[in-house]
């Protein structure tokens, strides 16, 4: 399954991602290529992750299947999100909110995501 969302709805997540970012005291790990959801904000020592582990991430690629927009590829759920109960759709609707996206953006039935 893919999304398709224009660039500036990507750049809005972007910058919702990195006002919450996980060594600011958020949840989120913002990169070119998708976000990382992380269980809280890292306190690690020197800025590392410490007890934080990564629920998750959400990938896309930009420019496609035009210029200006992105499409979201992969929903990734890692053993120690679903220990945590977490689930491929929630890990999207909690990304996809950062930009005020989700409700009908987002679809139900997430059966083509990447279920590692």
């Amino acid at each position: 399954m893919e999304l398709v969302f224009p660039e500036e709805q990507a750049v809005r997540l972007l910058r919702a991602a990195e006002e919450q970012d996980v060594a600011a005291g958020g949840v989120f790990s913002a990169g070119p290529g998708g976000v990382q959801v992380w269980s809280e904000p890292w306190n690690g020592e020197g800025g590392t992750s410490g007890s934080s582990v990564l629920l998750g991430s959400i990938e896309w690629t930009a420019n496609a299947p035009t210029r200006a927009y992105i499409t979201i590829h992969r929903c990734l759920v890692t053993r120690a999100g679903r220990a945590r109960g977490v689930a491929a759709a929630d890990l999207l609707r909690r990304v996809l909110a950062l930009a005020g996206l989700g409700g009908e953006t987002v679809p139900a039935d997430l059966a083509g995501a990447d279920p590692r």
